[in-house]
């Protein structure tokens, strides 16, 4: 049978969007860690077939990791932080919510929390935590993570530390599911490139991921380019002094199943240093389109059926990256707070914490809920979801012992009792 030429693919490359959600993924087991994601049927433009042009120097790059040809990855690195941190007197935890590639936004949200003045880390011992979401929606993701792992370096080595949280869109980048994304413009520019004038020395490693966002998905999939150096420092979820931080929300039953934090972000830690889909075809060695399409199908199949539960999910679901248990309705109490109420009693009293930060859901303006216990902080800031104004809630641990709770906003400090929802005044503002 004749190979697909390499002129033939690049004329596909543009075109071709793959089927990435098979049916299996549908009433499996693990298919409903990925429900709701649109699926499309494959539109193929190919020339004729003819050989193959290869420019395989050895079996071994043909199959070896993306990451093993290209330096980038120190660009994009985290520290390692761990998952319980102790606050010192006097020291600040700041939490920063959604930012989906908005560098902008990302900025502002840097400045008000006092640890960036456009050039530098200048917030010395402070602890900072992107409580996830920084893709999707936007145009600067690279430039977002870049800037955070930047500052990271730099907060480390004043004995400060900057902590970026799975997000539910981190998890579908991770897994192939790209619904979301506004455009690969940077992923091609530098990840792209860079492989194409690597020591593979060809375009043809694309093939392999069936025109779906090639440098996008060799980037985040587990084992990918960025899998070690940044995917694998993010947090499910990770605790501050008396303050628990997840993108979603934690539960008892979470704790119970993972293994506490530490469980929880081990597991997510070691799924996506993972390469599921065991080996690469780095030259595009394909013998049809129908293979090519099986082998970026089985590479989506095998990321999803191995996700751990705390990052997979969907609209409704109840993982620590998709729920919404204490986030909505927006702006006023969770329904069923009662209920909520007693979920979230439960796995503070067992972290001995105070409070839980989440993000996910786009608030007007940061607000704690269930009697200031948890704190709501996606303000939708980025262009791409609602452009709203930027908000940092800060933690400060008091030489008592205690932690004193502020909103930082562009108008100055606003105290923790002005931004609390309650019952009673969900009501009287829906009678005015």
């Amino acid at each position: 049978m004749s190979r697909v030429s390499a002129s033939a693919i690049t004329l596909l490359q543009p075109k071709l969007v793959i089927s990435i959600i098979m049916a299996m993924l549908l009433v499996s087991p693990y298919g409903r860690k990925l429900v709701g994601v649109r699926a499309f049927n494959p539109l193929i433009r190919f020339s004729r077939p003819s050989a193959l042009i290869s420019t395989r120097q050895g079996p071994d790059e043909n199959t070896s990791p993306l990451s093993s040809f290209t330096s980038l990855q120190e660009r994009y690195k985290l520290p390692v932080v761990p998952d319980i941190i102790p606050l010192k007197a006097n020291q600040r935890v700041v939490c920063v919510g959604d930012v989906h590639g908005d560098i902008n936004a990302l900025k502002r949200f840097l400045k008000l929390a006092e640890v960036f003045d456009g050039n530098k880390w200048t917030g010395g011992n402070t602890i900072l935590v992107q409580c996830g979401d920084v893709l999707d929606r936007g145009l600067e993701e690279l430039e977002c993570f870049s800037l955070l792992t930047s500052l990271s370096k730099q907060a480390a080595e004043h004995e400060g530390s900057l902590i970026c949280l799975w997000g539910n869109h981190e998890a579908l980048n991770a897994a192939g599911l790209f619904q979301y994304t506004m455009g690969d413009d940077e992923y091609e520019n530098e990840i792209g490139q860079a492989l194409d004038v690597s020591p593979l020395d060809t375009k043809l490693w694309r093939i392999q991921f069936g025109g779906n966002q090639p440098s996008r998905w060799a980037s985040y999939e587990p084992g990918g380019i960025f899998a070690l150096p940044l995917m694998a420092h993010l947090k499910v979820a990770v605790q501050v002094g008396k303050t628990v931080c997840v993108h979603a929300g934690l539960t008892q039953q979470h704790l119970d199943m993972y293994g506490g934090l530490n469980g929880m972000n081990n597991i997510a830690q070691e799924w996506i240093k993972e390469a599921h889909h065991r080996q690469n075809n780095n030259f595009g060695e394909y013998i049809s389109v129908e293979e090519v399409i099986k082998d970026a199908n089985n590479r989506a199949k095998l990321a999803a059926k191995s996700m751990p539960n705390c990052l997979g999910g969907g609209s409704g679901e109840s993982s620590p990256v998709w729920m919404r248990t204490y986030s909505y309705p927006p702006n006023v109490p969770p329904r069923q707070s009662e209920k909520a109420q007693a979920i979230l009693d439960e796995v503070l009293t067992t972290l001995e914490a105070d409070r839980m930060v989440v993000g996910h859901t786009v608030q007007n303006q940061i607000n704690a809920a269930l009697r200031g216990k948890v704190w709501r902080v996606d303000v939708g800031a980025s262009r791409g979801v609602s452009g709203g104004t930027p908000e940092v809630l800060e933690i400060v641990k008091q030489p008592d012992g205690g932690e004193e709770v502020s909103i930082l906003t562009e108008r100055g400090r606003i105290p923790q009792k002005d931004r609390e929802v309650s019952e009673e005044a969900a009501i009287l503002k829906s009678l005015l």
